[in-house]
This record gives structure tokens, C-alpha cells and sequence, in this order.
């Protein structure tokens, strides 16, 4: 059993814990030294500023500077810290397993390159992610997992496609997709989320499942729209009744005709496919199967199985 491990949630969850934000306020203008008569510190900035509206109450006209202030600091623990996280992360996990992490462990790195980018026409991929709020050991939690670990680097994909070609080349009973996203959920196989201390099978029909739905929901994390005002309720709607994956595809494709509003409406909807896909196969890119395109004019009132708010 081979387990192939999600390093870049790996690298972020443990390069933040070992930082934190610390809110700094401070009030009671000082004249004569130009400085504040008071300051208090917060863990979070909505303490900071519920604790503002009891020392300023009813004063809405307040202004930053020469009222009040308020700023954050950026408290560092060692890098030790963090990679100790690392270590303590992957033993747990190795041991929930019974994996040996020296023999039996894959860990999935991206390098920031990566198709999507080039593919998404509609809204930037990932367009809506601050490249600033990334962990300030970020570097040097990915070179200590690349010397400790059997590692792959995704080259113009992300660690998801890398991980989904390693689960289908090793079969869905020999490997186990250890990560705590959802999105990986269209890859058939044993996953585990370690948060959750959950292990569970996805079937192949389930896996297909859930990328229509996404087809259809989109990803605001990444910034894929999907359809507009459908979620995954009225995507399950949508689906409820088709007994197998090329019925699901052409309701899928139904609703993209209906509901997306785009007059090439088939480019609209292999954008958005290629964007959420998870490969399987080395340089793989999605594409709707031509029975499944179906025109217009052989929808009617019937297939209308969803109504947008």
C-alpha cells in the first residue's frame, strides 16, 4: 500500500502554525510625547475592535491616527518549530496508516507552474488568492520535506493531477490519497483525511459523481464560476434520476445550454472542465464526449430540471 500525501496543504497548515498575527491597539492621544497613553494587544482583530467600541463608545466619527491605532505584528516561532510539525504530521498519519514513511510514503509537491492558468479565459485561476498570505517558512518547510521524504514536484500541473496519475498507475486498492481536499473526491480509491482521523473508499460511478457536480457548481477557492446561482443542492437536483455517468454528463451539458448564459456555451463548459479535472494520466485534458453534446433544440420542458434563483 502505497500513501501518497498532500504536501502542499502539508507546507502551508505547518508553516502557519508556527506564525500568528498578533493586533496592537492603542488609544489616548499623547501631546507632548506624540504618542498613546494606553495600548492592549489582541489575538484577533475583531477582540481589538469590539474592545475599541467599549473605550471609544458612540463615537462614530473616530479616526485612525488620531483617535485610536491599530496595527498587527507577525509573531515567528524557530523554523524548528515548523518542521518539527512536519515530522510530528507525517508519523501520526504513517502510524494511523501503518505505513513506514522511509518505504511506503509519497509526498506531492507543486512548484507554482501550472496549465490552469493558461486555460481559464473567463476569470483568472486561483485569481482571487493573495500571493502575499503564504507561510514565511514556506521554502524551507518544502526543501526539509524534499530531503526527508520520497517527493514529487509537479511540473506545469498541480500536486493533485501528480497524485491522481500516481493513484490510477498504483490501482484504488493499492494506494490511499492522504489530503483533507475535497477535490480530489473524483479520484476513485481509498483517501484519508488526517483532521478527521477518517478513512473511506470512492467508487468509481461516486468519483464521476462529483466532478459533475462540480462541473456544475464551480470552485470559489479557485475561482471557477460553473453555473450561476447553482450549488450543490441543485446540482444534486439536477443529477437525481440519471443511472450512470454518460446520463449525468448530458443533463450536465443540458444545463450548461440552459443556464450559463454564454453563446458558446460548449467552450464555456470545457474551460470549466479542464479547470476542475483532475488528471489521471500524464498531459491529460479533459473534453465532454460528443454523444453528449446534444443541441438545443432537443431539450424541452422536461429537461428543465433546475430553476435559478
Amino acid at each position: 500500500m502505497k500513501g501518497l500525501l498532500d504536501g502542499d496543504i502539508v507546507v502551508f497548515r505547518c508553516g502557519f502554525a508556527a506564525e500568528r498575527t498578533q493586533w496592537h491597539l492603542a488609544w489616548g492621544p499623547d501631546d507632548e510625547r506624540r504618542g498613546w497613553n494606553h495600548t492592549k494587544s489582541f489575538d484577533y482583530k475583531r477582540d481589538a475592535l469590539d474592545e475599541l467600541d467599549k473605550i471609544l463608545p458612540g463615537k462614530y466619527s473616530r479616526v485612525q491616527g488620531e483617535d485610536y491605532d491599530l496595527w498587527p505584528e507577525k509573531m515567528l516561532e524557530p523554523l524548528s518549530h515548523a518542521l518539527q510539525g512536519v515530522k510530528t504530521l507525517v508519523t501520526r498519519v504513517c502510524e494511523s496508516l501503518d505505513l513506514d514513511p522511509g518505504f511506503d510514503l509519497e509526498v506531492f509537491l507543486s512548484d507554482g507552474r501550472n496549465f490552469r492558468h493558461e486555460v481559464a479565459k473567463t476569470r483568472p485561476y486561483k485569481g482571487t488568492r493573495k500571493e502575499e498570505h503564504r507561510p514565511t517558512y514556506e521554502q524551507e518547510i518544502r526543501e526539509y520535506i524534499k530531503k526527508n521524504y520520497d517527493t514529487y514536484t509537479a511540473v506545469d500541473e498541480e500536486a493533485d493531477d501528480l497524485m491522481g496519475i500516481h493513484a490510477t498507475k498504483y490501482g484504488p486498492e493499492e494506494s490511499i490519497i492522504i489530503t483533507l481536499d475535497k477535490d480530489l473526491d473524483m479520484i476513485p480509491g481509498l483517501h484519508y483525511n488526517w483532521v478527521k482521523d477518517v478513512a473511506y473508499k470512492i467508487g468509481e460511478r461516486e468519483a464521476m459523481h462529483n466532478f459533475h457536480v462540480q462541473l456544475m457548481t464551480g470552485d470559489t477557492t479557485d475561482n471557477i464560476p460553473g453555473l450561476p446561482k447553482i450549488g450543490p443542492a441543485k446540482a444534486a437536483k439536477a443529477l437525481h434520476g440519471c443511472d450512470s455517468d454518460e446520463e449525468e454528463l448530458i443533463e450536465v451539458v443540458r444545463q450548461y445550454q440552459i443556464h450559463s448564459g454564454k453563446e458558446d456555451w460548449l467552450a464555456y463548459l470545457r474551460e470549466q472542465g479542464q479547470l476542475l479535472w483532475i488528471r489521471r494520466h500524464p498531459d491529460e485534458m479533459w473534453e465532454p464526449h460528443p454523444a453528449a453534446v446534444q443541441p438545443m433544440d432537443l431539450i424541452n420542458e422536461g429537461d428543465l430540471t433546475l430553476e435559478v434563483d
